[in-house]
């Protein structure tokens, strides 16, 4: 078996973190993973980097760009791999990281930086920079159509941060007649299972990042659509074209609208379905979710 080399920021955030730990459990199916903490980066550590057939760093941006220097000096011409979940980071006006994918580019031998954003992806590309999409994904074990649609209390519902944009659109749908009950981040266990609580996750994206002066969609965060597929709910969410990237239309309890005056049309299509097709709708997407196992993705992209 190969051995890896992960550059984590500690080991109880790997195994605490609602993405990292399944990329974790994904990894450790695949090598033999010797995790480096960035304490253990910061100080100089021993460690025989020829010895490991990759190295992959799943540092969080701020942490990569504080600790350049030290892993420049650790890893030599050392080809890196830099699995980035927030890449738009280094690109909005408003970022304290803004410029950071070219200076660490500058320091380090990056092979790739591995965005869980296609249209991301092609933007870093298109600016010199080397970049490979990677799906994040739901393991196996999480995927689960979970209690009939009759069983779950929750009409419209969204578990996470009223971020602005997040309040003024429930608040438009409420005047609609679309009560969503929100309610407030938790551990991924209990959002997990509050997933299986709702019949229809209602979602939206809609708050465009300024890029050099540019307003541009923020083409993100569509694991949200396909975790909440992977447990048998429904989910209605606004279109981008970065849903392409994540196959949503393989996962038929997913309905992108085109338009928030559309939501309640999608609603009532849901509820007047086919108890039998909507229950083949949740069970189809969570054994889709099961199958296509996406944080292989990751492994893919190291390996090719």
């Amino acid at each position: 078996m190969k051995r890896l080399l992960l550059l984590v920021d500690s080991r109880s955030y790997i195994r605490s973190n609602c993405y990292q730990h399944q990329l974790a459990a994904t990894l450790a199916r695949c090598y033999r993973v010797r995790m480096m903490s960035a304490r253990e980066i910061r100080f100089a550590p021993l460690v025989r980097v020829a010895a490991y057939d990759r190295v992959l760093s799943v540092l969080r941006l701020r942490t990569l760009v504080r600790l350049a220097g030290s892993l420049a000096r650790m890893l030599g011409d050392r080809a890196l791999y830099v699995y980035e979940q927030d890449v738009w980071q280094s690109f909005m006006d408003d970022s304290p990281y803004k410029g950071a994918y070219h200076k660490l580019t500058a320091q380090l031998n990056i092979a790739a930086f591995l965005v869980t954003s296609r249209w991301w992806r092609d933007f870093v590309a298109a600016g010199g920079l080397p970049a490979k999409f990677v799906r994040m994904g739901m393991l196996p074990e999480y995927c689960d159509a979970g209690p009939a649609w009759e069983d779950r209390p929750i009409r419209l519902g969204f578990q996470g941060t009223l971020h602005p944009h997040r309040q003024a659109f429930y608040t438009q749908l409420a005047q609609m007649g679309l009560e969503v009950e929100t309610l407030p981040p938790a551990s991924y266990e209990a959002y997990l299972a509050n997933l299986q609580r709702m019949r229809i996750y209602v979602h939206t994206e809609d708050a465009p990042w300024r890029v050099d002066g540019r307003m541009l969609r923020r083409n993100a965060l569509w694991i949200k659509e396909t975790e909440v597929a992977a447990r048998g709910t429904f989910v209605v969410r606004d279109a981008e074209e970065e849903s392409e990237a994540y196959d949503i239309a393989e996962l038929p309890t997913v309905v992108p609208f085109p338009s928030r005056e559309a939501v309640a049309e999608i609603v009532a299509w849901i509820e007047a379905m086919n108890p039998r097709e909507r229950r083949d709708r949740m069970v189809a997407s969570a054994e889709t979710m099961r199958r296509r196992d996406d944080w292989m993705t990751v492994v893919q992209a190291i390996e090719s």
